[in-house]
């Protein structure tokens, strides 16, 4: 990807863009990031005229320019929740808080994942009971429901609030719908974590579960950019949702979103806070034992 800007005024933005398989875009935006012109002699101009694939890489190339605005303007043309740059942020002030400060902003969140595993011997829940109901028109297994919450950063960029939980689930084949509960500031939030339920009962893990589920979406972002990744966000794992459903039917992508795919230079990098001491952790650990690392200490992540 590449792009030039050939116009910038208080009333648009005019970028030459030559995406990733050497054609050129021609892209007019408002400075809010509103594009009102894309030409090019590369692709159908109607988008039921191109492949998937096409689709996919002509939204490619528009992501690319607003991104590439917001780098070299004062304008703020990317969506919120396509900025890794704000996430970065978010993601490090998330990573700061205290396993009571997990507890106070997202502990709703942590019961209504924990309470997937009321009957599982091996995760011990303790008292929690589940917060919302799930809904009755969803379909689908128990476990088939995404949860999110949004997160806001205050002036000093650390986090001044969060939204209630969101219930992302579908009701027919192909139909999702999204519920609400709770309160939210009347502004765009910074990023938004998205979690399937997880046998993580302990603050601490779960915040790093939280961490690294916005690090695969700062590598979503970038991926859905048609660029490469820094370095630092080559990972593995579920991102932004909609992204994971393109990676799953799109030829084009790999399977980021999978935790064991072979994929050169990416790996899965989740390394949770263990809510024990290094000496107890010591005790736990076997090395020439036939079993992994993780299945010798999951009992101290499931475990009260």
């Amino acid at each position: 990807m590449d792009a030039s800007i050939e116009l910038d005024s208080t009333e648009g933005i005019a970028v030459r863009t030559t995406d990733n398989q050497g054609i050129e875009h021609r892209i007019e935006m408002h400075p809010n990031g509103e594009i009102d012109y894309h030409a090019t002699d590369g692709y159908q101009s109607d988008p039921s005229d191109r492949t998937t694939v096409e689709n996919e890489r002509f939204t490619q190339t528009r992501r690319y320019t607003k991104y590439h605005v917001a780098q070299e303007t004062a304008h703020e043309t990317l969506p919120w929740d396509l900025n890794p740059d704000r996430f970065e942020t978010v993601r490090q002030a998330l990573a700061a808080l205290s396993s009571e400060e997990i507890e106070e902003l997202f502990g709703d969140l942590l019961a209504q994942s924990l309470s997937h595993y009321h009957d599982e011997p091996n995760v011990d829940i303790g008292d929690i009971s589940r917060p919302h109901e799930l809904p009755a028109d969803k379909i689908g297994p128990e476990d088939a429901v995404l949860y999110k919450q949004e997160i806001y950063l205050d002036e000093t960029d650390q986090i001044e609030a969060v939204s209630g939980v969101l219930l992302t689930y579908y009701v027919a084949k192909g139909e999702r719908t999204t519920v609400r509960h709770g309160d939210a500031p009347e502004r765009d939030p910074d990023a938004c974590v998205e979690v399937s339920p997880a046998p993580l009962v302990a603050p601490e893990p779960f915040r790093d579960f939280l961490v690294y589920n916005l690090r695969c979406q700062i590598r979503d972002c970038y991926v859905g950019m048609g660029l490469e990744p820094p370095e630092k966000y080559k990972v593995l794992g579920p991102g932004q949702y909609r992204f994971t459903g393109k990676y799953q039917h799109f030829d084009c992508y790999p399977k980021y979103y999978n935790y064991d795919a072979d994929i050169p230079g990416y790996h899965h990098d989740f390394v949770p806070e263990l809510p024990i001491s290094k000496s107890e952790l010591g005790g736990l650990v076997d090395p020439e034992h036939s079993q992994s690392i993780y299945s010798q200490i999951k009992g101290a992540l499931f475990s009260r």
